[in-house]
């Protein structure tokens, strides 16, 4: 891989981890929100911030999977690169996840220009990352 391409996957995908961030932390502060709690809840009042608290520590879990594979840099893996697919799906999945099950694909044109961001971001550079076809 040239190392203009490698110097470009890196920037692209560490501009998706940062665009993630700002869904992330929002998410987070709902986390002690007294209005996200839901006492109809069969699980618990509490049972929908903790569902929100595990997304950001599973969020937070593939962030550091992107970034230790981007400062792998030319001596990553096949192994690795394939993790930092898997991480990137994840995140994109996670962020386009309101529309099958709300109906609701972000709650504002700032959250969907964040979701916009950070799955292309995160999609192009870890394409532009994938290693050789003699190295996969």
């Amino acid at each position: 891989m040239s190392s203009a391409r490698q110097r470009a996957g890196a920037v692209v995908t560490l501009a998706g981890v940062a665009a993630v961030a700002p869904s992330v932390w929002q998410t987070a502060t709902h986390i002690t929100d007294e209005t996200y709690r839901a006492p109809q809840v069969r699980h618990g009042e509490g049972h929908v911030q903790y569902h929100m608290a595990r997304e950001v520590l599973i969020t937070a879990g593939s962030v550091g999977v992107l970034v230790t594979g981007v400062l792998a840099g030319r001596d990553r893996s096949p192994a690795v690169w394939r993790g930092m697919v898997a991480a990137a799906a994840g995140i994109g999945a996670a962020m386009w996840s309101g529309g099958p099950t709300t109906g609701v694909w972000a709650p504002n044109r700032k959250a969907l220009l964040v979701h916009l961001a950070s799955t292309t971001g995160l999609g192009v550079g870890v394409a532009l990352l994938r290693p050789k076809a003699e190295h996969r």
